[in-house]
């Protein structure tokens, strides 16, 4: 059985695909937690740490655009399962390894697996929705995403301390096996067939890949996606725990006190957002978020203690909300039917690159210059990717509308 588009997203047929999200965010979480301590066990050190996460961030730019393809080649369950099933069983793997070398490499496989996940669920979501509910589709995605990632590092703390570090992988693994299991029996195939595709979408959207890519609107759309990842990357992952603990005196418990304050936030803000795009445009959500982003970055910049850090963060965890949903929602409007997994595919690797490249070009401006310098710089490349998106970047739900209702309008059509 095939899901049709718009009508699905939020009655019963959606509620295995949410619970998916949910499910893969939850084991994420536990394993965001063991990962970089588990690496730090087996090597003791804090470079291949952070090495570890760049090729994962690299690893992507190659593995998304090739998943995009062949989404559209040969339909979107089957690289989720593959996606699914790479990433548990290298999670299980873990269970078996004792040196840094093979869990660099579990990783690097289990990565992939995450990368095609990451990407075909991009695309289903954009399948299932249309330009009038694509906000709050990508909302209850996120919300559910986010949700996941706020109950897992909690869940995975508590099986560390428990029965031990390598068992938090068995939460990932288990957790991917059932979102293998709920896609292969009760998520539907959403590759648009051609007669299901309206004329309207074959006539004026059919182009060629590349003329798009080269577009201003595209370059608007990829300078904010590197931003946008920028903001969960570099600022709340890689720059606020250590600078947090160096400039501001906080404690571990304090910091990961914060983390957790910027994600209730985002929870809060991603559904109201979401209506928010679909009745006024993306761009009255994304051009304000990534301002926001850069006060946040300006605030943590100058924090001294608890109080100013929590006002940095949750300033922070209100512009992720702004952003990360409506650039999802840009890119999906952007992307032509026909070509919309290889679209999307290639939009996700901006968002590897920005997670590869942004950690370490922040952290080497931090160990040069100081960290306040390092969020300095963040804030002012995000106001420049802003005006980039106020200037280049189109309204793209009120133009994809007008494409696909102006032949319904025309004379002599009923």
């Amino acid at each position: 059985m095939r899901a049709g588009p718009g009508s699905s997203m939020f009655s019963r047929q959606g509620l295995p695909l949410f619970a998916t999200y949910l499910i893969w965010g939850t084991g994420s979480g536990a394993q965001t937690l063991g990962r970089s301590l588990f690496a730090f066990e087996l090597e003791n050190s804090i470079f291949l740490v952070t090495l570890l996460f760049a090729a994962l961030g690299a690893s992507r730019i190659i593995s998304a655009p090739l998943t995009g393809f062949l989404t559209d080649r040969v339909g979107r369950k089957p690289l989720a399962v593959i996606g699914a099933f790479l990433r548990g069983a290298a999670s299980f793997g873990v269970l078996y390894i004792d040196s840094y070398a093979a869990f660099f490499v579990l990783e690097l496989i289990g990565n992939t697996g995450v990368s095609m996940w990451q990407t075909t669920s991009q695309v289903v979501i954009a399948d299932m929705s249309t330009p009038e509910n694509r906000g709050r589709a990508v909302a209850m995605r996120n919300s559910s995403m986010r949700l996941g990632q706020l109950i897992g590092p909690v869940l995975g703390g508590v099986i560390a301390v428990t029965w031990g570090l390598p068992q938090v992988f068995v939460v990932n693994g288990v957790s991917k096996f059932l979102v293998m299991f709920i896609t292969l029996y009760m998520i539907g195939e959403t590759r648009p067939t051609r007669e299901r595709r309206p004329a309207a979408e074959r006539t004026t959207l059919r182009a060629d890949l590349l003329p798009i890519v080269m577009s201003r609107a595209f370059i608007a759309l990829a300078l904010t996606t590197i931003a946008a990842t920028l903001i969960g990357q570099s600022m709340v992952q890689a720059m606020f725990p250590i600078a947090g603990k160096i400039e501001a005196g906080l404690i571990e418990s304090e910091i990961g006190l914060l983390i957790t304050v910027a994600g209730i936030v985002t929870l809060l803000g991603s559904f109201p957002n979401g209506i928010l795009v679909d009745r006024f445009g993306r761009k009255t959500s994304l051009v304000p978020g990534l301002l926001i982003a850069a006060g946040a970055a300006t605030l943590l910049a100058t924090m001294d203690g608890f109080g100013s850090a929590l006002l940095g963060m949750a300033v922070l965890g209100l512009a992720i909300a702004m952003t990360m949903g409506s650039t999802q929602a840009f890119a999906m409007d952007l992307a032509p039917e026909d070509k919309r997994g290889a679209f999307l595919g290639v939009w996700a690797s901006f968002q590897s690159f920005g997670s590869a490249v942004g950690p370490l070009t922040a952290g080497a401006v931090a160990e040069i210059w100081g960290f306040g310098t390092a969020f300095i710089a963040v804030a002012a490349f995000l106001v420049v990717c802003a005006l980039a998106m106020a200037a280049f970047g189109p309204e793209t739900r009120s133009q994809r509308r007008r494409e696909v209702e102006a032949p319904s309008d025309a004379p002599g059509r009923e």
